[in-house]
C-alpha cells in the first residue's frame, strides 16, 4: 500500500536487492556519503541500520529508502525496516529507469546510487511504501503457488500430445503412464491449495463480502474475484475503476505529434497480462450469457461497423465499473438496480424549493 508523503527528507538510500546480498549508496542530500554492501538477513540489516544513525545529522525520520521490486528478496529489508518505522519507497524497475534520463551500463554499486538519486530527485512526489495485511500475503503466495502447478500440469500434457504423434502406441502409452502419478498427485494438491483459500476467505469478513460483491457481477468467478482482491490490496490501492482499467490494459491511449504522426489508439503494453486476460475470458463468457451485452456487441459491431477487439474491450470495462460500482456501494449487482434517494434539506432558510437529489452511480453508457 503506498501513500503520498509531505516530509522533508534530508538523507536517501538507495538499496539494489540481490538474493544474498545487498548493495547501499547513501546520500545526504544530493552528496553521496558512502556505499556499503550488506548480507541479506535480518540480523545483518539491522547492524546496518545501527550503523546509519552513527552518522553525524542522520535521524530515522528524516530518511527513506528505496528499492525496486525484487520479489521475495525484499522480504527481509521491507519487515525489518517496517519494524524501525522507517520510511520506505517500494517502486518498479521501470519507474526508476525511465525518471534518470539516457543510461549506460549497470552494475549493483551503480543501480544502488541510480535509486538513491531518484529518491533525492523526486523527494516530493515519493510514494511511502506501507505493508498489506497478513492474509493478502498468504493469499497472494497460494494462488501464485496454484498457478506454477496449474502451469506445469498444462506443460505435460502438451508434451505428450505432441510427442505421442511420433510414437507408436505401446511407446507413447508407456510414457502417459509414467507420468499420469504426477499429473494427479499436483491436481490433488491444487484441490488442497482450492480448499485452503476458500477457507482463509471465510475466515475473513471483509474479504469474504469483497468476494460475493464482486462474484454477484454477472460471468465473475471466484479465481478472478480473488485477483481483483489481491492485485487492488482490497480496493485500498486502487480503488478508481480508471486507474484498474488502465492497471490490467484495457485503457486506451492515444498516440499522436503534430500533424506527421497519428497513430491508432491502442492500449499499452504496460499492464497486468494475467489480470487483462482473467478479464478478457469473462467478457467472452458475457456474451454467450448475457444477452444484454450480446445486444450491444451485435449493434456496435454490425451496425456501427466498430471492430470486434475494440468492442470486447469496451465490455471488459463495463464490467470493471460493475464491479467497482458493487464494492463501493457495498452491495450485490442488480440488473434494476435504481440508486436510493438522498432526503432534501427541507430547513426553509437553507432551501426554500428542494428538488429530489440521487446518488451518483457508474452508468453503462454506449
Amino acid at each position: 500500500m503506498k501513500t503520498p508523503t509531505e516530509k522533508k527528507f534530508r538523507f536517501f538510500v538507495g538499496i539494489d536487492v540481490s538474493r544474498d546480498f545487498f548493495d547501499a549508496t547513501i546520500m545526504h542530500g544530493k552528496v553521496v556519503i558512502t556505499h556499503q554492501k550488506v548480507e541479506n538477513s535480518e540480523t545483518a540489516i539491522k547492524g546496518f541500520i545501527s550503523e546509519l544513525k552513527t552518522i553525524k545529522g542522520f535521524r530515522l525520520c528524516f530518511c527513506v529508502f528505496g528499492m525496486e521490486h525484487t520479489g521475495i528478496y525484499c522480504n527481509f529489508l521491507l519487515t525489518t525496516l517496517e519494524k524501525k518505522r522507517a520510511n520506505i519507497v517500494h517502486e518498479n524497475s521501470l519507474v526508476i529507469r525511465n525518471s534518470l534520463g539516457l543510461i549506460r551500463g549497470k552494475n549493483d554499486k551503480v543501480d544502488s546510487a541510480r535509486i538513491a538519486g531518484y529518491l533525492y530527485k523526486c523527494r516530493d512526489q515519493l510514494s511511502l511504501w506501507h505493508s498489506k495485511r497478513d492474509i493478502i500475503g498468504k493469499l497472494c503466495i497460494l494462488d501464485s503457488l496454484r498457478n506454477k502447478l496449474a502451469s506445469q500440469i498444462k506443460a505435460l500434457k502438451q508434451t505428450e500430445k505432441e510427442i505421442s504423434c511420433f510414437l507408436d502406441k505401446k511407446t507413447s502409452l508407456l510414457r502417459s503412464n509414467n507420468c499420469a502419478g504426477t499429473v494427479l498427485a499436483m491436481n490433488k494438491d491444487i484441490e488442497e491449495i482450492d480448499n485452503t483459500i476458500r477457507s482463509f476467505i471465510q475466515k475473513d469478513d471483509r474479504i469474504s463480502r469483497l468476494m460475493e460483491w464482486i462474484t454477484s457481477v454477472p460471468n465473475i468467478g471466484e479465481k478472478t474475484a480473488l485477483q481483483i482482491v489481491i492485485k487492488t490490496n482490497e480496493f485500498r490501492d486502487i480503488s478508481d475503476p480508471k486507474k484498474f482499467a488502465c492497471f490490467a490494459g484495457i485503457a486506451p491511449f492515444p498516440y499522436e505529434s503534430g500533424k506527421s504522426v497519428k497513430q491508432k489508439t491502442r492500449v499499452s503494453h504496460l499492464s497486468d497480462g494475467k489480470m487483462k486476460s482473467m478479464l478478457h475470458l469473462c467478457a467472452m463468457g458475457s456474451l454467450r450469457s448475457n444477452p444484454e451485452l450480446l445486444a450491444y456487441f451485435k449493434r456496435k459491431t454490425e451496425t456501427d461497423g466498430k471492430n470486434g477487439m475494440l468492442v470486447l474491450n469496451v465490455i471488459r470495462y463495463k464490467l470493471v465499473l460493475r464491479i467497482f460500482a458493487c464494492v463501493k456501494g457495498e452491495r450485490m449487482f442488480r440488473n434494476d438496480y435504481q440508486p436510493k434517494a438522498i432526503e432534501p434539506d427541507n430547513d426553509p432558510a437553507t432551501n426554500n424549493e428542494p428538488d429530489q437529489v440521487y446518488e451518483k452511480t457508474l452508468v453503462l453508457s454506449d
